[in-house]
């Protein structure tokens, strides 16, 4: 898998760093590493020209990326109730999961605490806090009145949010029933960075979450590591796996801004993978690497 994915790499980077290579040749590249791949892989690319998907059709597992529609309703949510984001919860610790991913449950060790739903809301999107998802759907808004909400502002709403995190982990299967396409979580995220998106409720505070996110640095960002002139915001998602070993789901979904005001949103998500998580990181940063090569020589 290694050398596979570093050869498709330097063949990506010859072609895709030409000037005139078109979108037909960027296509036809990441085809061949989603044909390679021990999995199914899907792709959207997203410029304010052009888009280009692969596998689009198929109907990835969320995982994780659905805190960022989250996000969108919870804010929605208490604006429409007339509450302000630094509104607290409190919470009994003793309700709390402490066998899932939750690193807020580090910092807030009292038995009972006062949590903003600002807070929440960071702590699910830049550490992807389980507990504080369960919080924002048990407390705020539900997965169903989020799938309702986001479909009414999302470009294109080929999406499903029917469980949270508490649901999924008490019954792996249900990870399906959160899907995407490629396509509809690119064009999310565009969205939010977009200027029609000023208005959003709390839209800044999401944009400050989403180019702050500490998860998956191995994957679509680990070409712009370093590269503080360029703006790079994302939301990951990462699977169980089913009782075979088989890797449900292993996603990102970014933004990318050039100083120069050029952007492009690009989406990965891999289901159903026949490998590690460290493979499937592999796969997304060998897209992520030609895409950028593409961008920065057109």
């Amino acid at each position: 898998m290694k050398w596979l994915i570093s050869l498709n790499l330097a063949v990506c980077m010859a072609l895709c760093s030409c000037a005139g290579a078109s979108s037909h040749d960027l296509e036809r590249l990441l085809n061949k590493i989603v044909a390679d791949s021990p999995g199914t892989v899907g792709i959207s690319f997203v410029t304010d020209d052009d888009t280009l998907t692969i596998n689009n059709s198929v109907e990835y597992p969320m995982m994780s990326v659905y805190k960022l529609h989250q996000s969108l309703a919870a804010m929605h949510r208490i604006a429409s109730l007339g509450q302000s984001p630094d509104s607290l919860l409190t919470v009994s610790s003793h309700l709390l999961d402490r066998d899932t991913w939750s690193p807020m449950m580090k910092d807030y060790t009292d038995s009972v605490f006062d949590i903003s739903i600002a807070d929440l809301i960071r702590y699910a999107i830049t550490v992807s806090d389980n507990n504080a998802s369960n919080l924002l759907f048990s407390r705020i808004i539900s997965p169903a009145e989020t799938d309702a909400y986001v479909k009414a502002i999302a470009p294109d709403s080929t999406f499903h949010i029917a469980c949270s995190e508490a649901d999924m982990k008490r019954d792996h299967s249900l990870s399906y029933t959160n899907h995407t396409s490629p396509l509809s979580a690119a064009m999310l995220i565009r969205l939010v960075f977009s200027r029609s998106a000023d208005s959003f409720d709390g839209i800044e505070e999401i944009r400050r979450a989403l180019s702050t996110v500490t998860t998956g640095q191995d994957r679509l960002g680990a070409v712009f590591n370093g590269r503080d002139d360029i703006l790079f915001a994302h939301k990951t998602g990462s699977g169980y796996r089913d009782p075979s070993g088989i890797l449900i789901a292993h996603n990102d979904v970014a933004y990318i801004e050039f100083p120069d005001g050029r952007n492009y949103a690009l989406a990965v998500m891999i289901r159903d993978f026949k490998g590690s998580e460290a493979e499937a990181s592999a796969i997304m940063a060998t897209v992520a690497e030609c895409v950028y090569n593409y961008v920065i020589h057109q």
